[in-house]
């Protein structure tokens, strides 16, 4: 976003008297203003990786944590009008008069509301794990919510990815430095060794 604003000058006396000292204290006001919102959008454009990388890992875990917040209160209501449902079934059970076609109808209607009440118990039940379990490496929305970001901001997740990758080469080969550097001097001295005591 480009804003392209002339400051003021305050040397022009021909039209500065035309024009009012309210007038070219707001013109003063606006320009300054629209220099720090320039600043402000350059400093989120030069905001660091972990930064952005962190800000959009937590919207996309917010929104994970609301929609997983939704799916259990559709189903929350779902069960609710499922019992219901399944209880006035219940209620109007045949007479021992009733023809066995009857009471065998009103059966398979109470045994598919059943049915229909045991998968949504099971669903929000796999909504409950998805909100509570743990994944591989962090909680289990924290996870999907990563995979999420990963597909909506790929550019944003690879430079991530590189610089931790860069990250972990760095702390292998700090650790690897004093580690080489100690081979370096036993194999100085072995060659110094065998150099004094050659032929």
């Amino acid at each position: 976003m480009k804003l392209s604003m002339e400051r003021p000058q305050q040397g022009r006396t021909a039209r500065s008297g035309a024009r009012g000292g309210a007038e070219m204290q707001a013109d003063a006001q606006l320009y300054q203003a629209a220099e720090e919102q320039l600043e402000q959008a350059a400093m989120l454009d030069a905001a660091p990786l972990d930064t952005q990388y962190g800000a959009a890992l937590a919207a996309q875990v917010e929104a994970k944590h609301e929609q997983v917040e939704r799916i259990e209160d559709r189903l929350e209501n779902l069960i609710e009008s499922q019992a219901s449902r399944l209880q006035r079934t219940q209620m109007q059970q045949p007479g021992l008069l009733a023809f066995p076609a009857t009471r065998a109808q009103w059966q398979q209607q109470v045994q598919q509301q059943q049915k229909t009440m045991q998968r949504l118990l099971g669903r929000l039940e796999l909504v409950r794990e998805v909100r509570d379990s743990m994944g591989v490496h962090a909680p289990r929305i924290e996870e999907l919510a990563a995979r999420k970001l990963r597909t909506q901001h790929p550019a944003l997740a690879s430079e991530w990815d590189a610089q931790q990758q860069a990250q972990r080469l760095e702390k292998l080969l700090q650790r690897q430095a004093p580690e080489r550097s100690h081979v370096l001097q036993a194999g100085r001295g072995s060659r110094l060794g065998l150099s004094q005591h050659g032929p």
